[in-house]
């Protein structure tokens, strides 16, 4: 349960507001915000891909190569549900939150939340040596670069956002079944088969081995989920555009 003080003035009078005029004003906005981001959504990711070819050309100017070919998106569609949280967009209304981005009008994944998926299934696979040459540490930064991923395309309905729902029984970390309440609780989370598009630039001085290791630990990552409830099979991905950049030569990968 939100405490209002824990709030911003601001936002402790939105869900005031709200919560007067009963719960089923939440399922009403959310409703709203789902409808409106089909409305929107090829404009969005429009936007979005010209922010990811800006970043492009930002790596590009400044001497980095890429895992795609030069100029190309790596690009991954949800086979799920998505749910990569935060508080920064709706969690005032709705107690779960979305991670956003407010200049873009559009839910993100973090570049850092990509980065820690990929470092977590380059363990899993034990790959060994070149770990911190890929992602650093503590004392100094790695060589590559993971851009924020972006929707690129709304999935087949049109959507972006899609309405969810989670039944805690318990509130304010009381586990005693005697006391349990059961409390649906609305929230939006990115529509099944929406595709997002991303970048990861490499240093040009990385070896072709730690290449390899770098591509087969990004798919494993993808496949294996990302974000929250990945044991329920939310933020699992297929990859259907990578066109690897190796020693050279471009290896065309793809699927449909």
């Amino acid at each position: 349960m939100i405490r209002l003080d824990e709030l911003n003035l601001f936002s402790a009078a939105l869900l005031y507001t709200v919560e007067k005029k009963g719960p089923e004003k939440k399922t009403e906005i959310l409703e709203k915000l789902v409808k409106s981001s089909k409305e929107q959504a090829m404009q969005l990711c429009e936007r979005a891909r010209k922010r990811l070819y800006e970043i492009i050309e930002a790596c590009r100017r400044t001497g980095y190569r890429f895992i795609s070919s030069e100029g190309e998106l790596i690009e991954a569609r949800l086979n799920s549900r998505g749910f990569f949280g935060s508080r920064t967009f709706g969690y005032t209304l709705f107690e779960i939150g979305l991670e956003f981005d407010p200049y873009l009008n559009l839910p993100i994944i973090p570049g850092s939340s990509i980065k820690g998926a990929i470092r977590s299934a380059w363990k899993a696979l034990e790959l060994g040596e070149g770990e911190e040459v890929i992602f650093g540490r503590r004392e100094s930064v790695g060589s590559c670069i993971f851009s924020d991923a972006l929707p690129i395309e709304p999935n087949p309905d049109g959507f972006i956002l899609y309405p969810d729902v989670i039944t805690p029984h318990y509130h304010n970390d009381i586990m005693d079944e005697t006391r349990a309440e059961p409390r649906p609780v609305t929230y939006p989370s990115i529509a099944p088969g929406v595709k997002f598009g991303f970048v990861i630039a490499v240093d040009r001085t990385i070896s072709s081995d730690l290449f390899r290791k770098l591509i087969s630990a990004l798919t494993l990552a993808f496949n294996m989920g990302l974000g929250a409830k990945t044991s329920i099979g939310y933020g699992v991905f297929t990859i259907t555009s990578l066109n690897i950049q190796q020693s050279g030569r471009d290896v065309m990968w793809k699927r449909p």
